[in-house]
């Protein structure tokens, strides 16, 4: 069972959490990235991770490792062809550096969509194990005043609540 947690940080306060995994509640050594974006504002917070739930999470199912090459082929093909199209749809009088510079922004920019793309894709294909890792801690919302966390351990749960008693905000 998810248990939500909402507590008071500012950007680039210092919220403090237990030294221990948030999957399974070993020892903690490593850590995992928790990133939510509201508007154009990215918050990001590390969560402690054992050595072994951090393997875990490093591991790519054979099916992740077939899309993750096919995404980056089909990437560079994309962007290669738009660089193209924009060279011979932009007009001529264009002084040529311009016309390539214009071509390159724009294969850039379908490159990053097509990347966009495949990464919800690619995450889809994830093994189990891996995908029950990600779960386990989200940031669910943040704002300048507050940030809304939603953990899955409870014993981890218990020892955030203990450590930021006074960061607590009643839901």
């Amino acid at each position: 069972m998810s248990r939500q947690i909402k507590i008071k940080v500012r950007p680039n306060e210092t919220m403090r959490f237990p030294s221990l995994c948030v999957n399974c509640s070993l020892p903690a050594a490593e850590n995992m990235e928790l990133r939510q974006r509201n508007g154009r504002t990215l918050r990001q917070v590390d969560v402690p991770l054992c050595d072994q739930c951090n393997a875990q999470l490093q591991k790519e199912s054979g099916e992740e490792e077939r899309l993750r090459k096919l995404g980056r082929l089909i990437t560079v093909a994309v962007s290669f062809l738009a660089v193209v199209f924009l060279l011979l749809v932009l007009p001529s009088p264009v002084v040529l550096w311009i016309r390539m510079i214009l071509a390159l922004i724009g294969g850039a920019i379908v490159a990053g969509i097509v990347r966009w793309l495949f990464r919800g894709v690619i995450n889809r294909a994830a093994l189990p194990e891996k995908k029950a890792i990600r779960e386990s801690a989200r940031m669910e919302s943040f704002s300048s005043r507050t940030a809304t966390f939603v953990f899955s351990n409870e014993s981890f749960v218990e020892r955030f609540v203990e450590l930021n008693q006074l960061l607590l905000v009643e839901m």
